[in-house]
């Protein structure tokens, strides 16, 4: 009778130090998920914009224009 008296208090404080581990297991995967740091900003000296190549439309404008104001300073020269 002592025998089982001994192993039900042992299983009863098995399960009761087993239950003080228990944690919710949502804790832990969502841990930090929602913690937003604001990004700190420093100043820098931003270096000076890269030069730009002038593209197919702005080249093809620029000798349009040329050669019409070619011809309008040829049909007033002559």
């Amino acid at each position: 009778m002592m025998r089982y008296v001994i192993i039900a208090l042992t299983m009863f404080s098995a399960q009761v130090a087993f239950g003080q581990d228990s944690y919710n297991v949502f804790s832990e995967a969502f841990e930090g998920m929602f913690i937003y740091d604001e990004p700190v900003l420093f100043t820098q000296n931003t270096p000076p914009a890269p030069p730009v190549p002038l593209d197919g439309g702005i080249v093809a404008l620029l000798a349009a224009g040329g050669a019409v104001a070619f011809k309008k300073y040829r049909s007033t020269k002559g």
